[in-house]
């Protein structure tokens, strides 16, 4: 049983959760001179969208009391402090007319009009000219786009331990498809403000409905509101909580690899890194062509491309850095070949690291356990199945909201050393602590690490980016 990690927060104040984190310390870079105090917001949608966003938005500044729960269960559902200067964020979100972007309702029922393919192409256009334009004044630190309502592009899947999986493979690879948000991220990635999506039923707390029933579950107000404003506060280019790390430990490298198709679907195209220190501090990086196994029927690299691949991971640590890491993990979701552990430990013998640990995370197919009683396994509970593998319960029954807080059945992860020598106790323990690392989510048990979690959604963007066009390298134009 692997214990809770603790977050960092203002000070080095630590807790389990971020909420309480940030209500009681406030965020890690609180006291920091560059952590953001005033965040100048601009809006892209039609009229009514704008006003209802800022509307909601400006009564976020004041405490949302949480919702209802059971005796004994208060934790599992937080008040939203606020978001203001006097809130425990220490920030503000600005707003002024000139960073406004009203999308015509003439255009909106042209969408509805069109083909799911082409509404959602020139919904695109459409915001994407906007963002630009706003983007360009310099002036906004996050642009927020309301999504519209007429299109009928492939839908996200509802917010839950198997939400990832609802449209990845085995392998991590995306499948092909429409998608307004995938596709405006893509068209986007090389403003000078990221983007921050929102549904309607996000500031109007009225569920989506399709025929009469809703479409999926609607957090209660509270918890949208922490979830919002976290992401915003991080795409600000703050600092919401860090992973722990005491003084004797190495600075650390997580890399996270998937792989993605092409728009097209018909072509495995480049490996995604996602580089990440114990603070959370991402960076992308393309790599090079997959190709899938004849052998295990699982997309790899060949040694060259991981050599590469590594190397410029570590060549974007040290320049966000200054400094060469002195131990890497890298995560990934399909197993190793011979040609990519060698490539991985050339880079890293090039950049004279000694310390590597590469990990195979399988997301499907491990064994289940089971516990007394009716609730699921503790989140944390972990079985070393020999002397490589370690089963880990990254979601599952959590002591401090006295329940299991999921809808479905977790499923465990499957974490294989190809590495000898590697410590599965400290492996799993840096994949909880990784999994709380998610400022989409302020709830402390996701179920995948953040190297994993993000890879996947990189590759589902940047399956529309053209291999020459150039990138983002900020995980917050992403997420």
């Amino acid at each position: 049983m692997l214990h809770e990690p603790e977050l960092e927060f203002r000070a080095g104040n630590r807790h389990i959760d971020p909420r309480y984190g940030i209500s009681v310390f406030g965020p890690a870079d609180a006291d920091s001179p560059t952590g953001p105090r005033q965040i100048p917001i601009a809006l892209v949608g039609p009229a009514r969208a704008v006003d209802g966003i800022r509307s909601w938005l400006r009564r976020c500044q004041d405490q949302i009391e949480a919702k209802e729960t059971k005796p004994g269960q208060e934790n599992l559902h937080q008040p939203f402090p606020g978001f203001s200067a006097d809130s425990p964020f220490g920030a503000e979100l600005v707003f002024d007319d000139a960073l406004v972007r009203e999308i015509p309702e003439r255009h909106l029922r042209r969408l509805a009009r069109a083909d799911t393919a082409s509404a959602t192409a020139d919904a695109v256009e459409i915001y994407a000219d906007a963002a630009r334009s706003l983007a360009e004044t310099g002036r906004c630190r996050v642009i927020i786009c309301a999504r519209p309502e007429e299109l009928q592009d492939r839908e996200d899947p509802p917010p839950s331990e198997e939400a990832t999986s609802d449209r990845e493979d085995d392998q991590g690879m995306r499948e092909a498809g429409v998608d307004f948000h995938d596709l405006l991220k893509a068209t986007a990635l090389t403003l000078a403000a990221p983007l921050q999506l929102m549904r309607k039923e996000t500031w109007t707390g009225i569920p989506a409905r399709t025929s009469g029933r809703a479409t999926r579950p609607l957090q209660d107000e509270a918890t949208r509101a922490w979830n919002l404003h976290t992401a915003l506060y991080y795409k600000a280019g703050g600092t919401p909580w860090r992973m722990q790390r005491h003084s004797s430990d190495l600075a650390t490298c997580y890399v996270g690899v998937s792989f993605y198709r092409t728009a097209s679907g018909q072509e495995l195209h480049t490996a995604v890194a996602q580089v990440f220190n114990e603070r959370g501090d991402g960076v992308v990086v393309r790599g090079g062509t997959a190709q899938i196994s004849k052998s295990d029927r699982q997309p790899h690299l060949a040694l060259s491309d991981a050599r590469q691949l590594l190397l410029d991971a570590l060549a974007d640590y040290r320049t966000t850095h200054g400094h060469q890491p002195a131990r890497i993990v890298i995560h990934k979701s399909s197993n190793f070949t011979s040609g990519e552990i060698d490539g991985f430990h050339e880079a890293a013998d090039l950049r004279d690291i000694d310390h590597v640990d590469l990990l195979w995370i399988q997301r499907r197919g491990a064994p289940h356990l089971y516990r007394t009683g009716q609730l699921p396994p503790l989140r944390g509970t972990s079985a070393q199945l020999d002397a490589r593998s370690l089963l880990l319960y990254t979601r599952g029954s959590v002591p401090y909201f006295h329940t299991y807080p999921g809808l479905y059945v977790p499923q465990p992860l499957l974490i294989r050393s190809v590495t000898p020598g590697t410590d599965l106790q400290t492996a799993g323990t840096d994949i909880l602590a990784l999994s709380k690392m998610n400022w989409n989510n302020a709830q402390l048990d996701e179920r995948d690490p953040l190297t994993l979690r993000t890879a996947y959604r990189v590759g589902s963007i940047l399956k529309h980016v053209p291999i020459e066009s150039r990138i983002a390298t900020r995980y917050a134009y992403y997420m």
